[in-house]
């Protein structure tokens, strides 16, 4: 009981130093930018595919997931434990009777709530500024979002642990790396988590009028594949970093 009490205290702790920090408003203006280039570009053509393929293509696939979704992610994630340890606080939780899977665990469960509500609920305002095409994409795109935010979250959790700038490698890893291994032919872009979440949006978007990119380049995979893939990178990254988290030894925090 006592162990129970002292983890939900962190988590309680760790929720509201995430919620109350520079990292809120700093990723606030991605998303008013976002919002407002909905506001600016508007999807009414005469035909409701075509709107739907144009805010598909150009605002979901190639703004929303591949810049939005992992800036949210590293935002929160990698400063969850990662700035425990830039501020040197890490040791003081290091000491406390709680096993450090279970600190890393509730850094994580911390962390998600924030995440998935900014996400989602900007992905909510977004599909609303889009119109009708918005109304038809909110619950169709719905599982994507919110898998490739647990994936996010998980891998940035497991940066943090490994590596001593973690926001720095997750910025070039989300901003960079990302986009070419998923676009890199072959099964190389099988590692990238934002192959899976484009990968269900063709699925899922095909029946409305989202077309397909060249099969030359990107053989997308089936929207139940994508998920388990999803869930399989959230749950793996997450045990990795617990794994590493409960053996390294951090000679950088006095």
């Amino acid at each position: 009981m006592k162990l129970l009490r002292a983890w939900s205290a962190l988590v309680m702790l760790s929720f509201t130093r995430l919620l109350w920090s520079s990292n809120t408003l700093m990723v606030m203006l991605p998303l008013a930018g976002c919002a407002l280039f909905l506001i600016r570009r508007r999807y009414d053509y005469p035909e409701i595919d075509r709107s739907f393929n144009a805010f598909s293509t150009e605002f979901m696939v190639f703004l929303f997931t591949s810049f939005v979704v992992p800036i949210c992610a590293l935002a929160y994630a990698t400063t969850s434990i990662g700035g425990d340890r830039e501020d040197r606080t890490l040791l003081f939780l290091l000491v406390r009777p709680i096993p450090r899977p279970l600190v890393l665990l509730a850094k994580l469960v911390a962390t998600l709530p924030l995440v998935l509500g900014l996400v989602i609920g900007s992905y909510w305002l977004y599909c609303k500024l889009a119109g009708q095409v918005g109304e038809m994409a909110f619950s169709l795109y719905l599982s994507p979002v919110f898998f490739m935010t647990l994936a996010y979250v998980a891998l940035f959790h497991l940066f943090a642990v490994a590596f001593r700038h973690s926001t720095i490698v997750a910025l070039i890893y989300s901003l960079f790396m990302e986009f070419f291994l998923g676009n890199m032919p072959g099964l190389i872009k099988r590692i990238a988590v934002n192959f899976y979440a484009r990968s269900m949006m063709y699925d899922l978007g095909a029946e409305h009028g989202m077309s397909m990119p060249d099969p030359q380049w990107f053989v997308p995979v089936s929207a139940p594949a994508g998920a388990q893939a999803l869930l399989g990178l959230a749950i793996g990254g997450l045990l990795l970093a617990m794994w590493i988290f409960s053996r390294k030894e951090y000679l950088d925090l006095t």
